[in-house]
């Protein structure tokens, strides 16, 4: 058991190491974040003071922003929203806007269960479940790692849930089952049963 958890932890330090708060500094895949419920952003408008602000992002999944209202964020890339900000601008508004959206905190994930450290962990750009799991410290004695169920809130506001073979993953390096997570999934770990 101990072999697979330093595996796990060897595997998330290697991809987490040198990345400040966890995000690739590849603009590219900032760019690609899917922004998240709870997720504060900054939206500046290029030469336009007033239209620069922080908001954050509602559990609709939208945000207010002046002259255009409501938006839906979550679940949009980053890239996406700044093009619909820019769209919806220029528009009625301006003259060729240049939009830049920040996010400056992200949501969270939860992680329930047979796990080290239970707990509220910030997601932060791509993220997936084995990765969740090293961060809050690997498994407990009593855990089931081929039974790790993810719930999430689907756009319609229903929960789905599936379940993701961790075990495999350690054990034959499948990687298959390994999904990413998005804002506010919450990971459960089961007991094993003897």
């Amino acid at each position: 058991m101990e072999k697979w958890i330093f595996l796990l932890l060897g595997f998330v330090s290697l991809n987490l190491c040198g990345i400040p708060q966890g995000l690739s500094e590849d603009p590219q895949q900032t760019q690609s974040y899917r922004i998240g419920i709870g997720d504060l952003i900054e939206v500046e408008v290029y030469d336009e003071p007033e239209l620069t602000r922080e908001v954050r992002v509602l559990t609709d999944g939208t945000i207010s922003f002046p002259l255009i209202g409501s938006i839906k964020a979550a679940g949009v890339t980053v890239s996406r929203l700044e093009k619909m900000i820019t769209d919806l601008l220029a528009a009625k508004y301006l003259v060729n806007p240049q939009v830049t959206v920040f996010v400056k905190e992200f949501s969270n994930i939860f992680i329930l269960g047979e796990i080290k450290n239970p707990g509220s962990f910030p997601l932060y750009g791509k993220m997936t479940v084995f990765e969740a799991i090293t961060l809050a410290g690997g498994f407990t004695e009593v855990a089931n790692p081929s039974k790790v169920k993810v719930i999430r809130q689907n756009e319609e506001g229903r929960e789905v849930s599936f379940e993701v073979n961790i075990e495999r993953l350690t054990k034959k390096g499948d990687i298959s089952q390994d999904r990413e997570l998005e804002a506010n999934d919450r990971i459960i770990v089961p007991r094993r049963f003897f």
